[in-house]
């Protein structure tokens, strides 16, 4: 989960995953799926007037070329339709920019639509392919805030409190010649229009597990809006001495916050990731977590568990939740539970539960 407690006051606009993974390829090369949930917990529709966006940078500057926006306007029958298009170049950065619709007119929500440039799409509600015990997140957090070390033990029996839960899924299945062969940087978006300042406001940015879950940008010692911001923020403030030097901004409040955690467990100095010192191991958690993209490169197996090496992707069937907690205490970790029924097959999110 990325930050299913996030909740901003538009639940339909609060993303709670952003996931890529190899998709089916076919005799043209590899096929990568990119997606996003939102709606967690009832999977309501989306907002009509929001903007649901899939950002991919392909020459590594964390700047996307590609955007595939989605809106999901209303017809006159009350039917909900989705449009997604596809900005290249400068207008991928730029929400007032207009790009090349893919999605037939009318394009239904629930069912796959094959788009142009062999793009798939399915928009719809789905069951949440991600699964956690909320209190192993819930006691991670408070750990980061309060510099102590969480006891996870204490918790157990886990259960997955997201089993026959759902979310709107948007996803797309993109073939190798829209995307190129070279390593992704991938994130998603939601945003609004703020009319009061006559512009789109970014509302929340997600690609990694639990990030804005697990650190008060805001109200911590970065001071920022981490939801309004973009990749290129997430290294400002990282010093030329990551190890000793201060550190401030999102990167800097990464560092200091894990480095708290290890310190009050003793655990920096624990292997397979041993340090001389706290803030060393923190130093080391932050790169390997920020910038906060998934990176993957089209045709390989997914796998996000950073802690044991792994950095590619992040698939619908690993346990991230437990990944993300093994870098904040460094220590092994796994909740024990196992992923819900899914497809072999696009949009490989199963459907959802009967309610």
């Amino acid at each position: 989960m990325s930050h299913h407690f996030d909740y901003p006051e538009d639940e339909t606009l609060d993303i709670s995953d952003a996931y890529c993974f190899a998709g089916a390829g076919d005799r043209h090369g590899p096929r990568t799926v990119l997606g996003m949930n939102t709606s967690p917990t009832y999977g309501k529709p989306w907002n009509p007037a929001g903007y649901y966006e899939l950002r991919i940078d392909t020459d590594g500057d964390l700047v996307e070329d590609i955007t595939f926006r989605a809106t999901f306007p209303i017809g006159s029958d009350g039917t909900q339709h989705v449009q997604v298009e596809q900005l290249t170049g400068a207008a991928a950065t730029d929400r007032s920019a207009s790009g090349t619709i893919i999605t037939p007119a009318d394009a239904p929500v629930g069912e796959v639509v094959d788009c142009r440039h062999g793009i798939k799409l399915f928009a719809g509600q789905r069951r949440d392919p991600f699964y956690n015990f909320i209190p192993f997140p819930v006691a991670t957090t408070k750990a980061l805030a309060t510099g102590t070390f969480p006891d996870f033990d204490a918790l157990r029996p886990a259960h997955d409190d997201f089993a026959n839960t759902s979310v709107r899924s948007f996803v797309l299945e993109v073939p190798v010649e829209v995307t190129g062969r070279g390593r992704l940087n991938y994130w998603a978006t939601t945003a609004y229009f703020d009319k009061g300042h006559n512009t789109w406001a970014q509302l929340q940015r997600a690609a990694e597990p639990n990030m804005t879950t697990f650190f008060d940008f805001a109200g911590g010692s970065a001071h920022v809006d981490y939801n309004a911001s973009v990749p290129t923020d997430d290294l400002k403030g990282r010093p030329d001495h990551p190890a000793t030097a201060p550190a401030s901004g999102i990167w800097g409040q990464v560092r200091d916050n894990i480095a708290a955690v290890v310190e009050a467990g003793g655990t920096y100095g624990h292997g397979p990731h041993r340090f001389p010192t706290a803030r060393a191991y923190g130093a080391w958690a932050a790169d390997a977590l920020l910038p906060n993209v998934l990176t993957f490169t089209p045709g390989t197996v997914a796998d996000w568990d950073p802690w044991c090496g792994p950095h590619n992707g992040k698939g619908v069937r690993e346990d991230i939740a437990s990944n993300i907690i093994k870098m904040i205490v460094n220590q092994d970790f796994s909740s024990g539970l196992k992923h819900g029924p899914l497809l072999d097959h696009f949009p490989y999110l199963s459907e959802p539960p009967v309610s």
